[in-house]
C-alpha cells in the first residue's frame, strides 16, 4: 500500500525565519519593519533561544574598548527592559572584560517583551512548529514543511533564514557546511533556590570534590574546569548569586559542560540531555551533603534543552577565519561588529577552554557574503551557523553578535523581497546603507570605535 502524506494547509509570505532565538527574534523584526510579510517559525513555545528557554539571560557584549558597537533592534530590546526594571546594563565606560561588560535580563520578561515587539512589527508568529522538511532546487528554496499539533504546514516564501542555531533549514535544503569532529560541549543551565549559605571550609570542599571526580561519585564535566568554588563562592559560574551573602537563588548559568553534545543530531541530543539534567542532580545532592546553607536546596528550574555553543557552520559567499576575527579584520561589504574573545570549550579535563582575547583598538566586521548561502539565490543565516572557520565561531556566536547579524539578515530579505532580486545579488552598500539609517551601528558609516 502506497505511503501518502498529507498537508493540512499551506501559507506563504516575503521573509519566513526559522528560530526566534536572539538573531531569528531580530531578523524577524527587521524585515517585518522593512514591509516584508514575514513569518517566524519557532520550535519552542517562547522565543529568545539561549537567553529565555536556554537559560542564559546574559547577552553579550554591545560594546568593546569604552565604546558602543552593536546597537539596533537587539540594544533596543535591552533598553526597553531596562527602562522597565528588567534588566540591568553595564556599566561605563565600557572597558572591562567579559562577563562583567554582559547585560543581565530577565528572562521571562525578555521572552514577553520580545512577543510584544514582533507582534507589533507585525510578525506572524508560529510556535511548536520545527521544520521538518525543505523544498529545494537548483539554489532556490521555495518552500518548507514544518510539524506540529495540526499536522504538516506547508509555508511558502520569497526568502528564507535560518536561525535555527544548528543549520537545520539550510541544511534540509541542501546548503554545504561543516561540522567539527569534535564540537564544543554544550551546558544544561537551572535554578536553585532555598540556599542560606553560612561559613565554610572552602579549601577542605575544594578536596573532597575532587576525591569524588577521582572515584566516579561526581563527573569533572559537573562543573567544567573542575572548580567548585565557583558555585560555593559565587561568580561567572554562579551568576548573579554572590555566596557570601545570604542569597536565596542561585541561576546555574554554564556550570556545566554535557559532552558530547551534537546539536545536528537528535539521538546526541537526546543523550546529552539526559545527561545535562544527571549532572545537575549530582552536583545538588554533593551541595545538599556537603556545603553548610545548601542542606535543602533544590532545582527549582531547568531548561527544557541545552545551551548548545557549535553545531553546522553553513558555508556563505564570505568565511570569517580565526585569524581574521584576531587582527579585527573588517572587510568592506561588513554589516556589523562583533566583539568577543576567542572562546573555544573543549572536552579535555585538563584544559577546559581556550582563550585569545582580543587586542586594544580591534573590533572585527561580520561580512554580508557570510550571511548568504553559497550557492544559493534566496537562502541566508544569522547566529552562530554563519559562515566561518571554529574558532572564529567560538566569538561571534554570543548573544549580541548573534542579534546584529539577525537584523542585517531579515533587513537584507526585505530590501531584496522589495527590489525583486536575489539576496546574494543585493548590495552590500545600500544594505550597509540602510542599517545605518535604521539605527544599527555599521563599520565605517556609524559611530566608529
Amino acid at each position: 500500500m502506497k505511503e501518502t502524506v498529507t498537508i493540512q494547509r499551506s501559507e506563504s509570505y516575503d521573509v519566513v525565519v526559522c528560530g526566534g532565538g536572539p538573531a531569528g527574534f531580530c531578523a524577524a523584526v527587521a524585515a517585518a519593519r522593512g514591509g516584508a510579510n514575514t513569518a517566524l517559525i519557532e520550535q519552542w513555545g517562547m522565543l529568545g533561544g539561549t537567553m529565555t528557554v536556554g537559560g542564559v539571560p546574559a547577552p553579550a557584549l554591545f560594546h568593546a574598548h569604552g565604546k558602543q558597537i552593536i546597537a539596533g533592534i537587539g540594544w533596543e530590546l535591552m533598553t526597553r527592559l531596562a527602562q522597565a526594571g528588567y534588566a540591568q546594563l553595564p556599566p561605563a565606560p565600557y572597558t572591562a572584560r567579559h562577563p562583567q561588560m554582559a547585560v543581565e535580563v530577565n528572562a521571562f520578561e525578555a521572552a514577553v517583551f520580545m512577543d510584544d515587539m514582533a507582534l507589533a512589527a507585525g510578525v506572524h508568529l508560529h510556535f511548536h512548529q520545527p521544520v521538518a522538511y525543505a523544498f529545494s532546487q537548483n539554489g532556490h528554496v521555495s518552500a518548507i514543511l514544518t510539524a506540529g499539533a495540526n499536522g504538516l504546514v506547508r509555508v511558502e516564501g520569497k526568502v528564507f533564514i535560518d536561525c535555527t542555531g544548528d543549520g537545520t533549514l539550510s541544511a534540509l535544503a541542501g546548503a554545504e557546511y561543516e561540522l567539527s569532529q569534535e564540537l564544543q560541549p554544550a551546558s544544561l543551565n537551572s535554578v536553585l533556590v532555598n540556599v542560606q549559605p553560612r561559613n565554610k571550609d572552602t579549601a577542605a570542599l575544594a578536596e573532597d570534590y575532587r576525591q569524588r571526580v577521582a572515584c566516579g561519585e561526581l563527573s569533572p564535566y559537573d562543573i567544567w574546569g573542575g572548580n567548585p568554588l565557583g558555585v560555593i563562592q559565587g561568580g561567572s559560574r554562579g551568576r548573579g548569586a554572590d555566596m557570601s551573602e545570604n542569597y536565596a537563588i542561585n541561576l546555574f548559568s554554564n556550570l556545566n559542560h554535557v559532552y558530547p553534545y551534537n546539536g545536528a543530531d537528535d539521538d546526541s541530543r537526546t543523550r546529552g540531555e539526559i545527561e545535562g539534567r544527571k549532572s545537575i542532580a549530582r552536583l545538588v545532592r554533593w551541595l545538599n551533603e556537603n556545603v553548610p546553607g545548601y542542606e535543602h536546596a533544590y532545582v527549582a528550574a531547568c531548561s527544557p534543552t541545552v545551551a548548545a555553543r557549535e553545531s553546522r557552520r553553513i558555508l556563505g559567499n564570505a568565511y570569517i577565519t580565526g585569524d581574521d576575527y584576531v587582527r579585527g579584520a573588517c572587510p568592506a561589504d561588513s554589516v556589523c561588529y562583533s566583539f568577543y574573545p576567542i572562546d573555544v570549550h573543549q572536552g579535555a579535563e585538563d584544559a577546559p577552554l581556550a582563550n585569545e582575547f582580543l587586542a586594544e583598538g580591534r573590533v572585527p566586521g561580520i561580512p554580508y557574503g557570510a550571511l548568504v548561502a553559497r550557492g544559493f539565490d534566496n537562502l541566508m543565516m544569522a547566529g552562530r551557523i554563519a559562515s566561518g572557520d571554529r574558532r572564529a565561531q567560538s566569538a561571534y556566536r554570543v548573544q549580541a553578535s548573534c542579534m546584529a547579524m539577525g537584523e542585517a539578515a531579515g533587513t537584507a530579505a526585505a530590501m531584496a523581497c522589495q527590489a525583486g532580486v536575489g539576496v546574494d545579488a543585493l548590495d552590500a552598500q545600500a544594505l550597509r546603507a540602510r542599517l545605518n539609517e535604521n539605527g544599527a551601528i555599521v563599520p565605517g558609516l556609524s559611530r566608529e570605535v
